[in-house]
């Protein structure tokens, strides 16, 4: 392995519907990034992910739609597969677990070294039923309010205070089959003993670069007294549970997600070359970081139960060093919902804005500590007024004077004082934008700014340097300003790679962009002057997306 590793995870989407720009604006669209400025400063990273097949709403939204299940699931992960690749994000490996050997082999094993390491309990606790659908009651089965908040929520966890549920202490339950009331009965069930690890999981949230909203989270929930948590389910979709007297159970699918971690990266490692057994050896390589990207109305399952569980399965795996999360993307006063067909769909907008544009302005407008909104003019502002505007016209400038004072090749020349303070100002720039690239302080939100920071700076030095008629002199002036384009190349790499390459290849470079540093591309360079990379979007876009 190299001097560092990353491995980098987002939450598996759930295939029961397409992906809207509230999804591609949370872990999908900063996981990619993560593993791209990884290696964009020379290290080795995976991003895996995988389909969440096992979540309760793939048959709810199956039932609803008269199709069957697994058929469906298989449709919408093609579907998500299509959107990820028209984003640009590149996940490694993109598991679908029905069709993973190892996927289901390793939640066997990891749920079979739980019980016999004794970390599992037999519980005979209070659930909810349906009498008339003859069905047991958790997650997408029925909505209530939430004990803790008062929202909307279904079983087991709130969307919106991120904090889990009994079931059986939601106010007012449904049935979301049929409107019915539910009832309680005793049902026997395995569940894990959280509040035994409360001491180990501060120790972890200590260690760990988290929110300060997921800090908060984690330690109101310790505070509280940590829940047991049900693993398994007396239900019919999902992997059965590999323990004696419970075969009839299924895996809950927040515990399954564990392991499913471990198989991501088995799969991981086979696609690119290597011998997915190593998994266990990369994972805890005192070397690999392991970075999660999630929702933060996931945070307690991510930062609690997920590292409890391991910790149970062997307490001297490594724990992952860094849990990122985001808040909701609205449309409008409200959340992207798939359900309620409140969305702008990814599928859409990318067929009609290009990959580099759609991902600047989620960058810029991520929601990491606060819900932010998605609006049609807000869009325009930043891709026609920022990146067709003042970028492009900036560039356009740029290798005009190169073409028409340099003879279209990159200059040599002495930078003069004014000149190595602009290149100062640069590296400063840089400095800070790669630590926003960090995961210990990630902020695609902080590292756009400071693309625009530098776009600014540029333009400024370009104004200031247009009295100067000294040959070498220019030579010099247009030598920084270079400089300027090919950082500009560098730091946008993670998030606009499309972009980031186009540059990068009209400067004269060759493969990806990678970090060396301040510098102007080599002199006698020749540059692609002509190159443009970004157009005004058309005037009847909104009108283009939705009604496609």
């Amino acid at each position: 392995m190299p001097s560092t590793f990353t491995l980098v995870t987002a939450a598996p989407p759930t295939p029961n519907g397409d992906l809207h720009l509230g999804h591609l604006s949370g872990p999908y669209s900063g996981a990619d990034t993560a593993v791209r400025a990884r290696r964009l400063l020379g290290g080795e990273g995976l991003f895996v992910t995988g389909s969440d097949l096992h979540q309760s709403y793939v048959p709810v939204k199956a039932r609803r739609d008269g199709t069957d299940s697994l058929e469906m699931a298989e449709g919408f992960a093609d579907e998500i597969a299509r959107i990820f690749a028209s984003a640009g994000f590149a996940p490694d490996a993109y598991v679908r677990p029905w069709r993973s050997d190892l996927h289901t082999t390793l939640v066997r094993e990891f749920f079979t070294r739980l019980h016999d390491r004794g970390a599992l309990r037999v519980r005979t606790e209070k659930a909810l039923f349906c009498a008339g659908c003859d069905r047991y009651l958790f997650e997408a089965h029925l909505t209530g309010k939430c004990p803790h908040c008062g929202a909307g929520s279904d079983g087991n966890s709130c969307e919106n205070c991120a904090l889990p549920n009994e079931v059986t202490d939601l106010v007012a339950p449904v049935c979301n089959a049929c409107g019915g009331r539910p009832e309680e009965r005793p049902v026997e069930r395995l569940v894990f003993p959280l509040g035994e690890y409360a001491d180990r999981l501060r120790a972890f949230h200590a260690a760990t670069a988290m929110s300060p909203q997921l800090e908060a989270l984690c330690a109101d929930m310790i505070e509280r007294g940590l829940p047991d948590i049900p693993v398994g389910h007396p239900t019919d979709w999902g992997l059965p549970m590999p323990v004696p007297g419970f075969e009839g159970h299924r895996v809950y699918v927040w515990a399954e997600m564990m392991p499913g971690y471990f198989a991501e990266l088995a799969e991981g490692l086979r696609a690119t070359g290597r011998d997915p057994d190593e998994w266990r050896t990369v994972w805890n390589d005192p070397r690999t970081e392991i970075v999660q990207f999630f929702g933060f109305d996931n945070g307690y399952f991510h930062a609690l139960l997920q590292p409890a569980l391991l910790m149970a399965y062997d307490p001297d795996f490594r724990l992952p060093t860094a849990l990122v999360t985001n808040e909701f993307y609205q449309l409008g006063a409200s959340k992207f919902s798939t359900s309620r067909r409140h969305a702008i769909w990814a599928g859409d907008l990318l067929a009609a804005v290009p990959a580099s544009t759609a991902r600047f302005v989620l960058a810029h407008d991520r929601p990491e500590n606060e819900r932010t909104s998605f609006s049609w003019d807000r869009f325009h502002e930043l891709a026609d007024e920022e990146l067709a505007g003042r970028w492009q016209s900036w560039l356009t400038g740029l290798f005009a004077r190169l073409e028409t004072q340099a003879g279209g090749t990159v200059p040599d020349g002495t930078p003069l004082p004014s000149q190595e303070r602009f290149l100062r100002l640069l590296e400063g720039i840089a400095e800070e934008c790669l630590a926003a690239y960090s995961p210990a302080a990630f902020s695609p939100r902080r590292a756009t700014r400071l693309l625009c920071e530098l776009v600014t700076c540029a333009r400024d030095f370009a104004a200031a340097q247009a009295r100067t008629r000294d040959s070498g002199r220019t030579a010099a002036a247009l030598a920084a300003e270079a400089a300027a384009a090919r950082l500009l190349a560098q730091l946008s790499y993670p998030v606009m790679p499309e972009f980031a390459e186009r540059l990068w290849t009209a400067l004269g470079e060759t493969g990806t962009p990678l970090w060396d540093g301040v510098r102007p591309p080599a002199a006698g360079r020749r540059v692609a002057t002509a190159a443009r990379f970004f157009e005004p979007l058309p005037a009847d876009l909104e009108e283009r997306v939705m009604t496609s």
